[in-house]
């Protein structure tokens, strides 16, 4: 396949659909309603905007994901976001998974502070532990009335300590279960008392509450616009967190030193609190270029390793084999650079790469007159 960039000149108008509000959190699917405006005119888009939705219908990395929304702003606003597509939005609810782990993790060094963490939090955070969930799970911890300590229990994940783990990278929930359920066991997924009303209070968010909450490394909900309030207070410093991204980061790719299992797929990266450092080699140095927590379901949030900017791409595709959130990660860094550069990008075959499976859409931009 031979894959290009090209940068230039490129008309200020398209048109971009509109992306429809899903359902909440209890809902079956995220369909929109059906009387939404099927689509909006966008007019005098800038160069660098065009390049990034152009990017999005054209790139075979994107073009195998669906519909879905993607977004760059700074901390203080949303800079730019469109919708490829007519059923996902900025404000469309959808399962986070992994990208949970993010906010969890910044909650609870929120609540206790950094400097009061001990060694085995820390551990519990960096997935070091050796707390695993079975590997036998049959059922969520989405019933109704399940507490977070029935989530650790064997009915859910069943975690338990492996010795032979303890000091490795294994990436699993079961790290997070186990700090869970020792600092706030009874709480449930709704209610005054729920897990997404205490991360609420340390996060200043308003993620909204579902019974499977109580698995806090992936069982929280919520849209672009929820997740942007967390990217953009971490950006200006508003967390603990904000000046741990670096912290206590272990190796986490595939044959790192340490590392027992990972779900990283190419280059290097580490892990810290509750998400990635990813690493990108420059001049035969493999350096920090941002900071991510990726969902299984598609979900990624992003934040450059300088703190001057976030992206995001919000999608929902249940996946059996797993992989959504690294197929997101490429395409959102794909629009990312076109609307940094406005280098456009083409490629020569009209389908996805090899190691995509899934049928690429078929998406236009219809130019205005």
């Amino acid at each position: 396949m031979t894959q290009t960039w090209k940068r230039g000149l490129i008309l200020a108008g398209g048109l971009l659909t509109a992306g429809l509000t899903g359902c909440g959190p209890e809902g079956d699917s995220l369909e929109g309603p059906p009387d939404t405006t099927p689509g909006m005119v966008r007019a005098a888009l800038t160069v660098y905007e065009q390049a990034a939705v152009d990017t999005a219908n054209a790139s075979p990395d994107c073009t195998s994901l669906g519909d879905f929304y993607w977004e760059v702003g700074n901390g203080t606003a949303k800079l730019f976001g469109f919708s490829r597509g007519s059923t996902v939005s900025e404000t469309t609810v959808m399962p986070l998974a992994s990208a949970s782990k993010w906010l969890y993790a910044s909650a609870y060094v929120q609540s206790k502070g950094y400097a009061n963490l001990s060694a085995a939090e820390k551990k519990q955070l960096n997935f070091t532990s050796g707390y695993l969930e079975s590997g036998n799970t049959v059922t969520s911890c989405g019933d109704a009335g399940t507490t977070v300590s029935d989530c650790y229990g064997p009915s859910y994940k069943d975690v338990s300590y492996r010795l032979l783990q303890d000091g490795n990278f294994y990436y699993d929930g079961g790290h997070m279960q186990k700090l869970a359920l020792d600092d706030m066991g009874a709480r449930l997924g709704t209610g005054l008392a729920s897990v997404i009303d205490w991360l609420n209070g340390q996060l200043g968010t308003s993620l909204p509450e579902s019974h499977g909450a109580v698995a806090v490394a992936g069982g929280f909900w919520g849209s672009a616009e929820h997740y942007r309030v967390f990217l953009q207070k971490l950006l200006t410093n508003q967390y603990a967190m904000s000046v741990r991204l670096n912290a206590d980061a272990v190796p986490a790719w595939p044959g790192g030193p340490g590392v027992a299992y990972t779900p990283w797929v190419t280059g290097q990266a580490y892990y810290g609190l509750g998400h990635w450092l990813e690493r990108e080699l420059v001049s035969g140095t493999w350096k920090v270029s941002g900071h991510s927590s990726p969902g299984a379901f598609g979900f990624y949030p992003w934040v450059e390793a300088g703190k001057s900017q976030y992206m995001l791409l919000a999608r929902y595709r249940a996946n059996s084999a797993g992989g959504e959130g690294e197929l997101s990660r490429a395409c959102a860094h794909d629009i990312y650079k076109a609307y940094t550069t406005h280098w456009v990008f083409h490629s020569s075959e009209p389908h996805a790469p090899s190691h995509f499976s899934s049928t690429p859409g078929q998406v236009m931009l219809r130019g205005l007159p």
